[in-house]
């Protein structure tokens, strides 16, 4: 069983799960080399990847998926509004796509399993997102064990945090610090889009979803997506911890809290056995 992000940030995202024969990436958003270097490390290759799912159409999500389709033919899942933006992404880089490959899913509201998915050993959910394109977030059944990925976020409601109740590990956006994006020198129009419900979370939404979580199943969270110009990772890792030792009443032990690293690989789970 393997969790681990490749990389997590504004500068590309890609994360490997796999389970038993299975193995999926979620995001393509760094290039080529890097993804076939960091595989190579745990003895595998893009023949061995079964599928790509894809949260959403921006640049730091798709940016390494002309390259690969181009030489490799592996199937791709994501909305249809974001299947047809990776075809049109493609032939900007004179690459064709082999559309028989892409399948399309629509968020569920329902989690059971009729409502899951399954590509190989391993079941997942494609949620509803909420950001200013089509995107979803996913969550993975990997045997007992159940992960999920949730960056990109404008706004959490209800059903998210519904969807994460029974979630062991989580990466989970933790994109700005409220006063560091106020002070920084990005256009007001630019600030304006991060902090609104097609944007992204801060710290103070992430810490607050990890205490609707707190108590529940929750092992471990990876504070994932962290601004390189409105954040950093150690003010996300204070933050966020502070925030909850601070405001947190329950007497249920909280999940550890951890960061993936922007451009580096983070293992979250690496068990071979």
């Amino acid at each position: 069983m393997r969790f681990i992000s490749l990389a997590s940030s504004s500068k590309g995202n890609c994360a490997l799960i796999s389970y038993k024969d299975t193995n999926i990436l979620v995001d393509c958003g760094i290039s080529k080399k890097r993804i076939v270097s960091a595989l190579d490390k745990y003895n595998l290759s893009l023949n061995n990847i079964d599928c790509i799912l894809v949260t959403h159409e921006h640049s730091d999500h798709i940016a390494g998926l002309p390259s690969i389709l181009k030489d490799n033919d592996i199937k791709i899942v994501s909305q249809r509004d974001t299947l047809a933006a990776i075809i049109n992404y493609c032939e900007s880089k004179n690459v064709d796509v082999n559309t028989d490959n892409f399948k399309i899913v629509t968020p569920v509201n329902i989690l059971n399993d009729n409502s899951s998915i399954a590509v190989g050993d391993i079941k997942f959910y494609p949620l509803k997102g909420c950001h200013d394109v089509s995107s979803l977030y996913y969550k993975f059944e990997l045997g007992n064990t159940i992960i999920a990925i949730l960056t990109d976020m404008g706004a959490y409601n209800e059903y998210t945090i519904r969807t994460l109740e029974d979630v062991d590990y989580l990466m989970l956006e933790s994109n700005y610090d409220e006063q560091m994006i106020l002070d920084n020198s990005y256009p007001a129009w630019l600030k304006t889009r991060i902090m609104g419900n097609g944007g992204h979370l801060s710290n103070r939404d992430t810490a607050n979803i990890i205490m609707r979580l707190a108590g529940k199943r929750i092992k471990e969270v990876y504070l994932s997506h962290i601004s390189e110009d409105s954040n950093s990772e150690d003010n996300a890792y204070e933050f966020v911890t502070r925030f909850l030792c601070d405001n947190y009443k329950g007497k249920e032990k909280l999940p550890l809290i951890k960061v993936s690293k922007r451009l580096d690989v983070t293992e979250i789970i690496c068990d071979d056995d």
